[in-house]
């Protein structure tokens, strides 16, 4: 089986120019949801732990479901074809690093934080997500704080503790990285303050530009077609671009889809859709009306 030290195939994908795919966010847990994503051609998924059910137990189980190992046997390797991410509870301003190392030693790929603001808050987050670094080390900045544990994330990667230690830095910061770090630009203060995050804390490989908490920040409530969210959106955009980082964004139909690649976001958030047509037949056929 390959092993070329690249276990999370976002960071491929992204290296070599590919627009990454993910299905909105997903409720944390085993179910049929999360068995057709890990069957599907979604290159990543979002567990969504920050408004549906906060339970380590539950992730777990959530990403034993996802394992594939028919997939695993036939492209031998041990990069997981759906990638897993889990958005946490807390903001990136409350500074809880407890619960993103927690997250992070169940064995997740990549790790989203919400309401990224500021600077300090930016380095906060980068910090919970690294081991303390060698002194000589190349990569040492910002400074490590994250605990070492080799109860799960190892095993749920496939490696020792020693190899899963060398491959679980920070991609960019450290290029043989394997973590993605995704904070969410969702207010006017996060807008204005991207450039120096940017510029000033390296470690975060994808920003994802939020539409709903924009539109309810700004006092658009729900509107988040609104012109002034969309120019934001395109100005986080823009942002990301002249730093070299990956942005996001929902897309809610498949023109919405080739608008935002045409833009330049590198990851595109789409609904998963639940139809029956057999059902949508026998209404239309028999002209009940729908409830």
């Amino acid at each position: 089986m390959e092993n070329n030290r690249r276990y999370n195939r976002i960071i491929d994908l992204l290296e070599n120019g590919q627009v990454v795919f993910a299905p909105a966010l997903v409720s944390n847990g085993p179910s049929d949801d999360i068995t057709y994503i890990a069957d599907s051609d979604y290159d990543m998924v979002m567990i969504e732990m920050e408004h549906d059910g906060f339970s380590f137990d539950a992730l777990k189980a959530t990403l034993n479901t996802l394992l594939n190992r028919r997939r695993i046997f036939e492209n031998q390797t041990l990069q997981p074809s759906v990638v897993p991410f889990v958005r946490i509870p807390p903001n990136a301003n409350e500074h809880n690093q407890w619960i993103i190392k927690q997250t992070l030693d169940t064995g997740v790929y990549g790790i989203i934080i919400p309401h990224l603001t500021t600077v300090q808050d930016a380095i906060e987050i980068v910090s919970a997500c690294r081991y303390p670094q060698l002194g000589t080390s190349r990569y040492k900045q910002p400074e490590g704080h994250r605990g070492w544990s080799n109860k799960y994330a190892p095993r749920y990667w496939g490696l020792s503790p020693e190899e899963y230690y060398e491959a679980c830095d920070l991609w960019p910061l450290n290029p043989n990285g394997n973590l993605i770090l995704m904070a969410i630009i969702e207010d006017q203060t996060g807008v204005d303050n991207l450039r120096d995050i940017l510029s000033g804390v390296p470690g975060i490989g994808i920003i994802w530009a939020g539409p709903g908490d924009m539109a309810v920040s700004m006092g658009l409530g729900t509107n988040i077609a609104h012109p002034d969210v969309q120019k934001n959106l395109l100005t986080i955009l823009e942002t990301c671009k002249e730093f070299g980082v990956a942005c996001a964004t929902a897309a809610n139909s498949p023109e919405q889809v080739a608008l935002r690649i045409d833009q330049g976001f590198s990851v595109i958030i789409t609904p998963i859709l639940k139809s029956s047509p057999g059902l949508t037949s026998g209404l239309n056929y028999t002209r009940r009306r729908k409830p």
